[in-house]
């Protein structure tokens, strides 16, 4: 049991610093500059916010305070960090409780490489909050399970932790409760109709406790059909899922191939291994219904409105597809399969993790690089312009005082996001065009990515305020940051 202790304390210890490496450096997206911006408000305004966006507050509220130590990017990141490593720790209690000590030794070990892990460690979301809730949901739901197998009275601290558990979970994502469905699938399949029932009573509380933000989401769903776009999930979809499960996306060249490749062979040798175990208990059937049901559920919901399929909504499967090999490999090592598993899944990180930590174009570019450029080459009285909100946040975010302006979104376009109370709540409006922008200024910076221009070009069009630029004004400088191009104009 000590040596346990200490193996696990070295896997969470080379996790943290896997997850610490470029932590500071590694450029944020969009998505991590709104969370930031919008966790800086008021709390009045996060409600405001988050209730006119798709996201519940939870994780808003908590780097609310997390951010007032510090707004250094090492600090920030670090709250999702700690999450994951604890989504870490849960992983270890769940596995040592249904399949041993040394399944979740493994497990964790996984879990401490996984490119898909690290990467949501370092994102500056919900996402690790919610995988963290969620786990701590299924442990809780275990040992309640296991009490009320052995004839033992249930634990009355395992009920209130699920659901404090569930509650939390509701108020990180609104796609949580399909990772809290899991459970009551399992005892509806074993027929377990008395424990199924005391389970939906616990249910039945977070829901009560999770009315306040209910009533929000309705209107946040009609958001999604109406202004988010994503591929209705086939093969494709369930082809990458498996890459990321076990390496990163995206890649390039043959190493593409190669993870692809590798996560086929990992995901057939452990359903054939999974096939060969069917005699050996509940245990494995609860493992895998928990570690299906969210990508399933999400899968088929996908076909009845607008698709939710996306790999990061089920952080969770990911963790308990970690579980799932590291018992695979434990029931084996170091004979056959195990060592194979092994093999495979080191090769998998070892192709695609640098990779990952050190990407750095859309929609991750260079935006600290190209805001201190900026910062330093736009005299008083010059006007910075972006062409849209992506590039715009996160140069706010690493330089809040810097006078900036972006471009609305195509009213009812796929990338018509940021909702006009959202907006409101942070005091970040858009301009409408780039004249309104520019207004009668001489000396003009506008900076868009390369990919926009390039699906200008595919689609034989001219960027409407590149081409209005060109006409009033005279290109003097342009320069890049990768896919992150700046253009100075000046009147002639």
């Amino acid at each position: 049991m000590k040596s346990a202790r200490v193996i696990l304390g070295l896997e969470l210890a080379a996790g943290l610093v896997l997850r610490l490496l470029f932590a500071q450096t590694r450029s944020i997206q969009y998505d991590d500059a709104f969370t930031i911006l919008l966790a800086e408000q008021p709390l009045a305004n996060i409600v405001a916010g988050t209730a006119a966006d798709t996201m519940p507050p939870l994780f808003y509220f908590m780097l609310h305070f997390w951010g007032m130590v510090s707004r250094e990017m090492l600090w920030l990141r670090l709250l999702p960090t700690l999450l994951n490593l604890g989504s870490l720790v849960f992983l270890y209690l769940l596995m040592r409780d249904l399949v041993g000590r040394r399944a979740a030794l493994w497990s964790v070990g996984l879990a401490a490489m996984s490119p898909l892990q690290i990467f949501h460690a370092q994102d500056v979301r919900m996402y690790a909050l919610l995988a963290f809730c969620q786990i701590g949901y299924l442990w809780f739901f275990i040992r309640i399970w296991q009490h009320w197998q052995a004839h033992q009275r249930v634990l009355g601290w395992a009920g209130a932790g699920l659901v404090g558990m569930g509650t939390a979970a509701m108020y990180s994502h609104n796609l949580a409760i399909f990772g809290l469905a899991a459970p009551s699938l399992f005892l509806l399949v074993r027929r377990d109709w008395r424990l199924l029932l005391r389970l939906t009573a616990l249910q039945l509380v977070v829901g009560l406790l999770a009315t306040p933000w209910l009533w929000m989401i309705p209107g946040q769903v009609e958001k999604i059909q109406r202004a988010f776009w994503t591929p209705r999930p086939g093969l494709i979809e369930i082809l990458q899922t498996l890459i990321l499960f076990n390496a990163s996306l995206p890649l390039p060249g043959w190493q593409m191939a190669a993870a692809a490749v590798i996560s086929l062979q990992i995901a057939a040798l452990l359903v054939l291994e999974l096939a060969r175990s069917k005699g050996e208990g509940a245990e494995r059937g609860f493992l895998i219904a928990a570690c299906l049901t969210p990508p399933v559920v999400m899968f088929l919901v996908s076909y009845v409105m607008r698709p939710i399929f996306v790999t990061r909504g089920f952080l969770i499967s990911g963790l308990l597809y970690c579980g799932l090999c590291g018992w695979v490999i434990a029931r084996g090592w170091p004979k056959g399969a195990s060592a194979i598993l092994v093999g495979l899944t080191g090769a998998a990180v070892i192709i695609s993790l640098p990779y990952q930590m050190t990407y750095a174009s859309f929609p991750r570019s260079p935006f600290r690089e190209a805001t201190a450029w900026l910062r330093e080459q736009a005299p008083a009285g010059a006007v910075i312009v972006h062409d849209n909100k992506l590039s715009f946040f996160p140069s706010r975010v690493y330089d809040p005082t810097l006078p900036q302006k972006f471009l609305a979104d195509e009213p009812g376009s796929h990338n018509d996001t940021l909702a006009y109370a959202t907006q409101n709540a942070m005091n970040l409006m858009p301009e409408a065009a780039v004249e309104t922008a520019v207004g009668d200024a001489d000396d003009v910076f506008y900076v868009t990515f390369a990919l926009v221009e390039a699906e200008y070009q595919t689609a034989g069009a001219a960027h409407p305020s590149l081409a209005w630029l060109e006409e009033q004004y005279q290109e003097v400088q342009q320069i890049r940051f990768n896919d992150l191009i700046i253009r100075r104009y000046q009147k002639p």
